[in-house]
């Protein structure tokens, strides 16, 4: 991707987790609305996705980490993102393609990081969704 347009970048993480989530052979669609950015279709339940995005990264400004970071939140005063705006998290590595998707009741901080090898996992998406799921359903 040319650039560095964040909305640009944003939008091609949405792509890549409704591309995955259609391959699983779930129903989602995009929708972009407020703090949801896909809705699965799962046994009659809709489950509202924020999509998050992140390009692989040497190191970030405080420490020697290399890998995505991401920001659980919303809104530009990065309010953080909670139970009554979505169901599901799906952090996007979007220069490999690959999702790592998480419920949102796990997070209470606003950001997080994950080494590269986490998206590497045999079938991560499926297992993180799977996983996912028995969580909040």
């Amino acid at each position: 991707m040319n650039g560095n347009n964040n909305f640009e970048h944003g939008k091609l993480g949405e792509y890549i987790c409704a591309t995955s989530l259609l391959r699983m052979g779930l129903s989602a669609t995009l929708i972009n609305l407020d703090t949801i950015d896909l809705i699965v279709n799962k046994d009659r339940k809709l489950i509202r996705v924020q999509v998050k995005s992140s390009r692989h990264k040497l190191k970030d400004k405080n420490s020697n980490f290399r890998g995505y970071q991401f920001q659980t939140t919303y809104s530009g005063a990065k309010l953080p993102l909670t139970e009554d705006h979505c169901d599901v998290i799906a952090f996007v590595a979007t220069d490999i393609e690959k999702v790592i998707f998480k419920p949102i009741k796990m997070f209470n901080n606003i950001t997080k990081r994950f080494a590269k090898q986490h998206f590497l996992k045999k079938d991560v998406e499926k297992v993180t969704w799977d996983e996912t799921m028995e969580a909040i359903i």
